[in-house]
Formats: C-alpha cells, structure tokens, sequence
C-alpha cells in the first residue's frame, strides 16, 4: 500500500472522527450539562473503540495489507480524531488553574481510569466479535 492511500485513509476516517466528536461535544454542552463531561464521554469511548478494533484485529484472520489499512481507518484515523488527549490536559488544567482541586482530581483520575478499564474491555470483547 502507498503512502499516499495511507495518508488518504487517516485523512478520511480522521475527518470522520473529529465530525463526530463535534457532534457528541455540541450534544453534550447545548443540554446544559457539565462541560467536562463531553470530554470525558469521548475519551472514554474513544478508549472503548480503540480497544475494540485492536482486539478485533488480533483476532482476525485478513492479509497484512488489509489488518494495515483497518488499522489506519479506524485507530490511527477515527479513534484518533475522535478523542485527543489534549482536551483532556486543558480541561485539568483549568480546574486546578480555577482552584477546584477535587474537582481537578476526581476528573483526572476517573478520565485515566476509566480509559484503562474501557480499552481493555474493548481489547477483550473485539477478540470475540
């Protein structure tokens, strides 16, 4: 596979990812709801999707080109502009900044784990799908 239909493929299902991370988000926070929790919501199914596909993809029987382009289509490009970590960084960084330290702390931790606990139940249930 060429470079070029790689960067095609990421280009595509990345767009596709952060579409729909705008979307989630604008759903999200128009319902007046706490603005941290859009963040936390995507990087937790981002974690519970790239565990999916990664399981999904241990397990499958395809070529090596077809496991690389599943690969760059969903993890690198979908999971990838769906869920960044970044946010995640700023969102801490304004609560601590903003003096909430339990809120800081609460976030933070239950973000990484459940990030964690959501990836590898994805690895899990993709191996069996």
């Amino acid at each position: 596979m060429s470079i070029w239909l790689k960067i095609l493929l990421v280009f595509v299902s990345g767009g596709i990812g952060a579409s729909c991370r705008l979307l989630v988000s604008t759903v999200i926070k128009t319902n007046g709801v706490w603005e941290g929790l859009a963040t936390w919501v995507i990087n937790s199914t981002g974690c519970l999707l790239m565990g999916i596909f990664a399981g999904w993809l241990v397990a499958s029987s395809w070529g090596s080109e077809t496991k690389t382009a599943f690969a760059l289509l969903t993890m690198t490009g979908f999971c990838g502009g769906f869920s960044t970590f970044s946010e995640f960084t700023l969102d801490c960084v304004k609560y601590f900044e903003a003096g909430h330290l339990g809120l800081w702390l609460i976030f933070g931790t239950a973000t990484i784990m459940v990030g964690l606990f959501a990836c590898a139940f994805g690895y899990w249930l993709g191996q069996r799908l």
